[in-house]
């Protein structure tokens, strides 16, 4: 692939973005151009090898290059932009889907605010987009929407708008606040938590739910929508990516089938009745939220979701010591950082290296040499060591309350 840095593509003539090659191969020019945000070239020929016309018709290609149907964002429709994004751009893509449900949140917005072109998404329109969105949610369920929600919808407003403007339909977009996201989740269950909960899956597709979930740290919505054809019980492994789609940023790997999990999934491949591995009177499970939530309130446990379990195997495999690259392949991810942003805490060796070097050199002068008497802290009186004068107060060490650390006066910042 060449780049604008070759030496094939050495500039002989350049307008708007746009230059002149003449290549070795051919008596003709070459207009040449990068792509916008990237050092990709592109070329095409003028199909002559007089310099004066190739330079005029290069510049009547960088011309029409130009945005000649690019309107003002005050005449465009916001719905235009949208409609283009996720049915063109995404089509096809599992990120379709998500965008809908995102637009339908943003497009009953607008109708409600009266938006309808691009130029009235004003800053303080997304803010009581943002307040809107929380006072409905809120209302419809109860509880607070997670920030990630709203993050998610004006991400794909924003990606709708500058993908629109990209393809040269609108002159300028308004800039879309990013919103912030929500906390990474804490939440896992222990051993004993395992064990009630999965006492109290009665149904047989909830038992074989959590069982999966537990086993291949993946995703509720990859778990639901496993096929038997995915699962191969000869070489134990399970792809989730199915046969001709394509990975998203929640990419979905192959897994092994450990033993336990070997035995449940080759009875329920054998009685499957939809083709799916997770299926309730014969149909396929959409929904394992309602019967999963049942079990949990059965259980006595409390803040548990059908994410949690994605979430505690990942962690009780770090702190089992498990290796994060190894962690990272089951969850899915591409490289490690995010594995360790999450999990690495819980390795039994997190931070061993630095905290073993900070004993060595610190561990010996940590500990205060003079010890208060009983007396003193029970007394809670500061009572200055009989060595001297009381004249050079900053060499008395005290302490004002028997939970506090000693310290000398003359290392203090207020003594300089």
């Amino acid at each position: 692939m060449q780049t604008a840095g070759d030496e094939s593509t050495k500039r002989i003539f350049e307008y708007s973005r746009h230059w002149l090659v003449r290549r070795s191969d051919t008596p003709n020019y070459h207009i040449y151009w990068c792509r916008p945000g990237t050092r990709r070239v592109r070329r095409k020929s003028t199909d002559t090898g007089d310099l004066e016309q190739a330079k005029r018709r290069l510049i009547e290609f960088a011309e029409g290059r130009r945005r000649p149907n690019a309107r003002d964002p005050s005449v465009v429709p916001v719905f235009d932009a949208l409609s283009d994004y996720i049915e063109d751009r995404l089509a096809g893509k599992p990120s379709q889907a998500t965008a809908r449900n995102c637009a339908k949140s943003l497009v009953e917005f607008f109708d409600l605010e009266d938006i309808r072109f691009i130029g009235e998404i004003t800053w303080e329109a997304q803010e009581r987009f943002v307040d809107w969105r929380k006072s409905r949610h809120h209302a419809a369920t109860g509880s607070e929407i997670a920030c990630g929600t709203i993050a998610r919808d004006l991400g794909v407003l924003r990606a709708a708008l500058k993908s629109f403007h990209k393809r040269g339909r609108v002159t300028s977009v308004p800039f879309i606040m990013g919103g912030s996201q929500s906390p990474p989740r804490e939440r896992f269950l222990t051993i004993g938590e395992i064990d009630r909960l999965l006492g109290e899956c009665h149904q047989q597709h909830l038992f074989l739910f959590v069982n999966l979930a537990l086993h291949t740290l993946q995703r509720p919505g990859a778990i639901l929508d496993l096929r038997i054809e995915q699962v191969d019980l000869v070489l134990n492994r399970i792809n989730f990516l199915r046969d001709g789609d394509r990975q998203s940023r929640k990419r979905k790997p192959v897994i092994p089938i450990t033993p336990s999990l070997h035995t449940l999934l080759r009875t329920a491949c054998g009685h499957s009745g939809s083709g799916f591995v997770i299926e309730w009177n014969g149909a396929p499970v959409r929904c394992i939220r309602n019967s999963f939530k049942k079990a949990v309130s059965r259980a006595r446990l409390a803040d548990v979701t059908p994410y949690t379990l994605r979430h505690t195997g990942a962690t009780l495999l770090a702190a089992a010591g498990v290796s994060m690259r190894e962690i990272a392949g089951m969850l899915g991810h591409s490289t490690t950082r995010t594995t360790e942003y999450h999990y690495a805490k819980h390795h039994p060796d997190f931070l061993g290296g630095a905290t073993s070097a900070i004993e060595r050199m610190f561990g010996g002068l940590s500990l205060p040499p003079n010890p208060p008497s009983p007396a003193l802290l029970s007394g809670r009186v500061a009572e200055p060591r009989a060595i001297g004068a009381m004249s050079d107060l900053r060499d008395v060490r005290c302490f004002t309350s028997p939970t506090e650390v000693w310290y000398d006066e003359s290392r203090s910042p207020t003594s300089a």
